[in-house]
């Protein structure tokens, strides 16, 4: 293999590693996003409920 075969070669590797990492980062993030969301949700109708069973 020539020294830019070996160059185009990890260019190619570079390139597939940094887009792995991008597409598992932004899943990471979506999962965080519901997870919190979900809890707000949760939190805020058990606070509704509570309201209007205890007043």
């Amino acid at each position: 293999m020539s020294h830019d075969q070996a160059i185009r070669q990890m260019r190619e590797n570079l390139a597939l590693l940094s887009s792995e990492i991008r597409e598992s980062a932004q899943h990471d993030t979506l999962k965080m996003i519901v997870s919190a969301t979900a809890g707000a949700v949760f939190a805020l109708a058990m606070s509704w409920l509570a309201f209007t069973l205890f007043s």
